[in-house]
């Protein structure tokens, strides 16, 4: 797997034009021999919404592409752009329908911090 992130440029990852109730972030592609497999959204802060909802970092792996790895990898990478931008904790939330995505967020060393009906919030150090 030849996985790399690429950063899209746009006026919300520097606070410019954000919408009401939305933070600064920065959207990447992960790209594997050209080939775009999945996106990652990484929020530089948190505000209420985000803290006991999605969190800092949100993604999702096209269809074809799920089960090889992506996810994990595509997670490990955007937790280290997380740590360039002074983000020490991590938050994020995953369905309960998607025990995939939770073994995900486990292998790159989250921990279920607390739960409701329909989600796990998990955090990582």
């Amino acid at each position: 797997m030849n996985s790399f992130l690429s950063g899209l440029k746009k006026n919300w990852s520097v606070g410019k034009d954000l919408p009401d109730g939305f933070v600064p972030d920065t959207t990447y592609v992960l790209v594997d021999d050209d080939v775009y497999v999945g996106v990652f959204n990484l929020r530089h802060c948190l505000n209420d919404f985000l803290r006991e909802g999605a969190g800092h970092i949100g993604y999702c792996i096209s269809e074809k592409y799920r089960g090889k790895g992506y996810a994990t990898k595509g997670l490990e990478l955007t937790l280290t752009k997380a740590r360039q931008k002074g983000i020490d904790e991590v938050y994020m939330s995953v369905n309960k329908d998607n025990p995939a995505s939770l073994r995900v967020q486990i292998k790159n060393g989250a921990y279920i911090h607390h739960e409701n009906e329909k989600e796990y919030f998990t955090r990582i150090n």
